[in-house]
């Protein structure tokens, strides 16, 4: 009796959550199969490889789908892979950021810190797809802008000079249609959406399911990545409801074996993990 209930209320709270989103039109869809995204490319946790380096992407491309990596501009324009935008000290040399610092300076802190430390451009992550894993996924997450100080504080120009180098490397390595962009940054979304038509853009939310369906219809993007477990509990219908509409969505970080095999049950389209050893082994078959 007690489930029945839990059931019953579950299902009324998906018909009042998303009461609005119904009144826009259907479109036809079939079920999509789950892809498996290694967040921050694989590295770092218990892998042998640094987060965000070419040892940790190639190693997640044998054994996933593709791979989820942060970005970060260099003074010089160039997208590096990083999680922050600050720089260590080294070497007695405070190098502040990313867009206050040049490629040869982060080149040399990179050396400086050694196998601690490891910097890798975007470019050559693309590189190795297009010669090797053309067939693969990479979903780029770019963070809404924060200035590290006056010298960087260009907030709409660096966003858009993100994308243009996004849009760059895509064409040049002819990765159409396997690079997806998230962001919680609507303006950089449209900015990608209207001057590429071969990047997937995914509007980031950390809850409200609703709301951020309604957003990503209205913006044309192509679905929504949204936080597991943080707000909202989504189930199959839910994911139904969002292909109904034409979306697509990645959920992360999703990590424990109870969460990974629950994702799984109700088929999104991406699930970014750092659980690599459960698809490497038996248990993603079982």
């Amino acid at each position: 009796m007690k489930h029945s209930c839990i059931a019953v209320g579950l299902i009324l709270i998906i018909a009042l959550s998303c009461n609005k989103i119904k009144y826009y039109p259907d479109k036809e869809f079939k079920d999509m199969k789950t892809r498996i995204l290694a967040h921050r490319s694989g590295g770092g946790e218990t892998s042998p490889f640094k987060e965000y380096s070419i040892g940790a992407s190639t190693a997640s491309f044998n054994i996933v789908d593709g791979v989820e990596v942060d970005l970060q501009i260099s003074k010089n324009r160039t997208i590096w892979l990083a999680h922050n935008v600050e720089l260590p000290v080294c070497g007695g040399v405070n190098y502040k950021c990313f867009p206050e610092c040049s490629d040869n300076q982060i080149i040399t802190l990179d050396t400086c810190y050694g196998y601690l430390v490891n910097y890798t451009k975007l470019e050559d992550i693309f590189a190795v797809m297009a010669s090797h894993y053309p067939n693969k996924y990479i979903s780029l997450d770019v963070k809404a802008w924060t200035p590290c100080s006056i010298n960087s504080a260009g907030i709409t120009g660096m966003m858009n000079a993100i994308a243009d180098a996004i849009i760059s490397l895509t064409i040049r390595y002819n990765l159409q249609h396997r690079v997806l962009v998230e962001s919680e940054t609507a303006s950089f979304l449209t900015y990608v959406k209207n001057h590429s038509d071969g990047i997937d853009c995914y509007l980031t939310s950390l809850g409200d399911f609703e709301r951020a369906i309604q957003l990503a219809i209205k913006s044309g993007y192509t679905g929504v990545s949204f936080k597991y477990k943080f707000k909202e509990e989504l189930s199959a219908d839910h994911i139904q409801l969002l292909r109904r509409k034409g979306l697509k969505i990645q959920l992360w970080t999703v990590n424990s074996v109870e969460n990974i095999r629950q994702a799984l049950s109700i088929n999104p389209d991406f699930i970014q993990t750092d659980n690599l050893d459960f698809f490497s082994n038996d248990k993603y078959a079982e």
